[in-house]
């Protein structure tokens, strides 16, 4: 049997049980622990959460980052290797899909006005990063002007 929790919902739902996830996830499992964890966590949630979520894991599980939470990972790479995890990283889209949703959006049938679009000139640059944290999820769109 295949057991998976994701993050944003896990983490949610074992802080209103006060339970800790790592320690939830194992107790549901045998004390196994789950084959993989998917972060979905959003730019303000804390390290904290994913790194309990690491806890969840079985040795050989896989955690998936899909999140955008900017703060930084502080992750022990000895207890990485030990227990065989794996950390993957996505980006969402390949180039190839972003192309296919470009043209898309050019024919007129892919609505994008879900976006907060924040708009900047290039002299403005930094700014536009410095504003990454306080983005809505993935619904906000920074796009800079040159």
């Amino acid at each position: 049997m295949i057991f998976f929790i994701v993050v944003a919902l896990t983490g949610i739902l074992a802080a209103y049980l006060h339970l800790v996830m790592g320690q939830w996830a194992k107790e549901l499992t045998g004390g196994w622990g789950v084959d993989s964890v998917i972060d979905a966590l959003g730019p303000g949630a804390p390290a904290s959460t994913m790194l309990d979520a690491f806890q969840a894991l079985r040795r050989g599980g896989r955690a998936i980052d899909i999140g955008g939470m900017s703060e930084t990972l502080p992750l022990n790479v000895h207890w990485l290797m030990d227990n065989l995890i794996q950390l993957i990283g996505s980006n969402w889209f390949s180039p190839q899909e972003g192309q296919e949703m470009m043209d898309l959006a050019e024919a007129g049938l892919l609505d994008l006005s879900i976006f907060e679009h924040h708009c900047y000139p290039l002299a403005q640059v930094n700014e536009a990063i410095s504003g990454l944290p306080n983005r809505i999820g993935g619904f906000s769109n920074f796009v800079i002007n040159p």
